[in-house]
């Protein structure tokens, strides 16, 4: 009997159809779930999926912490439990973090007190999930550590169409580690270098970003697409107002429409130069946020601008600091950041329309919290600094400034720009790691990634989550 508990989040549409080809395909006998709101727990009652119990966010936690003063002294005891700082986690939340916070507290109290009677009561043998990207996925993994049950999380592997997979915890990719250490060890086989080689070949040849990624660059005053969305936002709000990941209609269409104004604005006040001919520079690419390549894996990274500060004063003499804003960020941020950001001594503020790939090709290095910029940068023979927690920065080619105090950044990027040595036998072991313990398939959002639906997507997402699990279908 196999017991198998989806952490949900916005994926029932996907997950729905990975669980049932599960049980079908894959011997699993019993599901169980967590959603945010009840028109989650309507559509998955639509489907042939059965979880049981099947936790509801909005009301089995959300709508009890009405009135409810929280237990002080069972948070301490829990942090002291399991190990993990709340602080932190709750810094990972982007949708309860508007709460006030003696109700965020007692939120969090009542996720353990639910979530530890489930793995107590109802242990099951995997969880399956997206990348922790929240508070209560952070409190999940905690739990499922604790009870020892593998908590498989699916995330982008950088690449177009593939994901990786880590049931250890934030962006440790341990099977790509693994990998890497074995290859080390024994050398590239000829098949492993000639797919690394094509693929670092290929890469260099024509550099491409995920094409989902082309989606979220997008800035107009409605389509027919944004029509649909409302309207979903509309009907699925009426059925559970209280689901903490679906914004109103009005907020959304306010949203958009100050986005516009923002990047009208930015546009005619000059706010963003131009690259400069025979310039040497450090290029960092703006994160998007929030999200949770920032928000869990560099918490403490948040503030760019101020990293941003930082980084510049860290610098070499003869370098610029090239900042270049992200295309999905079009009008998202305030003019004050990048008023601030421009003030800083010797950075160049880059708009998000420039050419990243000659950017990319121009620069001295790449300075980056956890970026695929940096992932890019790699493969480019580029030298490559990290402040964040990222799976490329496993490879020994990448400098990571975390590991250093902020008074020693300066030799850190100093070593980078004068003293990094490219290997790129040590690339090929590398990238032949991360091609071998990859898979096709993609985990987004379906309502503005549709195709993560088709019946191809939920196959190979399927049977990526039963071949890290060890499910097979020859079990039946």
């Amino acid at each position: 009997m196999t017991h198998v508990h989806f952490f949900f989040s916005v994926h029932e549409k996907l997950f729905s159809g990975v669980a049932e080809q599960l049980v079908s395909r894959y011997g699993v006998t019993r599901l169980s779930g967590f959603v945010w709101g009840n028109d989650q727990r309507d559509y998955l009652g639509g489907r042939s999926v059965h979880c049981d119990p099947l936790i509801v966010f909005s009301t089995d936690i959300l709508e009890r912490s009405l009135g409810h003063e929280p237990d002080i002294a069972y948070l301490i005891s829990r942090e002291a439990k399991y190990g993990i700082s709340l602080q932190r986690m709750i810094a990972s939340e982007r949708h309860l973090i508007k709460l006030p916070y003696r109700r965020l507290l007692s939120v969090i109290e009542l996720t353990f007190r639910r979530l530890e009677s489930f793995f107590e009561e109802d242990r099951p043998d995997f969880v399956f999930s997206e990348s922790v990207s929240c508070l209560t996925s952070y409190i999940y993994l905690a739990l499922a550590r604790a009870y020892d049950v593998p908590f498989w999380q699916a995330m982008s592997a950088r690449m177009d169409n593939r994901l990786a997979f880590t049931d250890r915890g934030l962006q440790q990719w341990q099977l790509t580690t693994a990998r890497f250490e074995d290859i080390q060890a024994r050398g590239l086989t000829a098949d492993e270098r000639e797919q690394a080689e094509g693929f670092i070949a290929e890469f260099r040849r024509r550099p491409s970003r995920p094409s989902h990624m082309k989606l979220r660059q997008e800035l107009k005053a409605g389509s027919r697409k944004d029509a649909e969305i409302l309207w979903s936002l509309a009907t699925r709000r009426l059925r559970d107002e209280h689901n903490p990941t679906l914004s109103s209609p009005m907020s959304a269409v306010a949203s958009r429409a100050g986005r516009i104004v923002r990047a009208q604005v930015a546009e005619h006040a000059g706010i963003f130069e131009r690259p400069v001919s025979g310039e040497s520079y450090v290029l960092y690419p703006i994160h998007f946020q929030p999200e949770a390549t920032t928000l869990v894996q560099a918490p403490y990274y948040l503030d760019q601008a101020a990293l941003i500060e930082d980084i510049v004063k860290s610098l070499p003499i003869g370098y610029r600091l090239y900042v270049k804003e992200h295309f999905t960020n079009r009008g998202r941020r305030p003019i004050g950041f990048y008023r601030r950001i421009k003030k800083a001594p010797g950075v160049r503020l880059l708009g998000p329309d420039e050419d990243s790939w000659k950017l990319l090709a121009g620069a001295s290095a790449i300075a980056t919290i956890t970026g695929s910029m940096g992932w890019e940068g790699l493969l480019m023979a580029k030298p490559v600094v990290t402040f964040g927690e990222v799976f490329y920065a496993e490879c020994p080619l990448v400098h990571r400034a975390r590991e250093h105090a902020k008074d020693e950044w300066y030799d850190v990027f100093r070593a980078a720009l004068t003293g990094h040595q490219h290997d790129e036998e040590m690339l090929t072991m590398f990238v032949s790691a991360v091609l071998e313990t990859t898979y096709p398939g993609l985990v987004k959002n379906s309502e503005t990634f549709p195709r993560v639906l088709e019946a191809t997507n939920v196959e190979n997402v399927s049977r990526a989550f039963a071949a890290v699990s060890g499910l097979s279908s020859e079990s039946r």
